[in-house]
């Protein structure tokens, strides 16, 4: 088994069983007895089952500190792009690295290499990849604007004054690769569009997802995130 364990009960955790024992107001839970997936664990008040944790259980648990890309606008990043096993990725900036280890999870055992220059950030992002158990990912506390790397098949950008950084990326994706530009506001959108003219297949997407109350009275829940923000794609020939 690895290391970490998704326990399903009457509330989810993503628990560390190097830590033992793990207490709740449901009981102790003693790690030490799980040996394998799908087996089930008994407390004083309640039982829980042990499964294996995906991705997106690791992003759930994950904390956040700048806001984050969410996963249906990961997915759609994913499915424009056709990101898959071998491909060699750049994101910048990293922010809380949950579009990092989307990726990652996806092109193993190919590359990402994450860029983030805010220290605070940084540490995060890495308390979070060790939690995920991804071992294909270099993390770099280093200014996005001075990246080294070529030859790129895929480069996401989430930062302030991104459009500078157009040309370069430009340069440095491989032949049919893919430049992704995560926009908060129609403004960036414009002026990362302006420094686009190089790039084929250009088009600009929104996503809103209305999640459903399903019962004697069917309707969508009344709140929820409907607006994340806007994502400019572009293709090197």
């Amino acid at each position: 088994m690895d290391r970490w364990v998704l326990l399903i009960g009457p509330r989810t955790y993503l628990v560390d069983r190097k830590m033992k024992k793990f207490s709740t107001d449901l009981g102790t839970i003693d790690l030490g007895k799980i040996k394998k997936y799908g087996q089930k664990i008994k407390t004083k008040k309640a039982t829980f089952v042990a499964l294996k944790p995906t991705i997106s259980d690791v992003l759930r648990a994950s904390k956040r500190m700048p806001q984050v890309v969410l996963p249906r606008d990961a997915a759609s990043i994913i499915a424009e792009t056709g990101a898959s096993r071998g491909w060699k990725c750049l994101d910048a900036g990293g922010g809380s690295g949950f579009l990092t280890m989307f990726v990652a999870n996806i092109v193993r055992p190919g590359k990402v290499y994450c860029y983030e220059k805010n220290e605070k950030f940084y540490k995060n992002i890495k308390k979070n990849i060790e939690r995920s158990g991804l071992k294909n990912i270099v993390l770099k506390n280093e200014d996005a604007r001075k990246f080294r790397e070529r030859d790129l098949n895929l480069i996401t950008l989430d930062m302030i004054g991104v459009e500078e950084l157009v040309e370069k990326c430009y340069r440095r994706l491989a032949h049919g690769g893919w430049l992704a530009v995560y926009s908060p506001h129609v403004e960036q959108v414009k002026a990362v569009r302006e420094h686009m003219d190089k790039f084929c297949c250009v088009k600009t997407i929104e996503n809103t997802t209305r999640v459903w109350k399903v019962g004697t009275h069917t309707h969508p829940v009344p709140s929820g995130i409907m607006h994340t923000g806007f994502i400019t794609f572009g293709r090197r020939l």
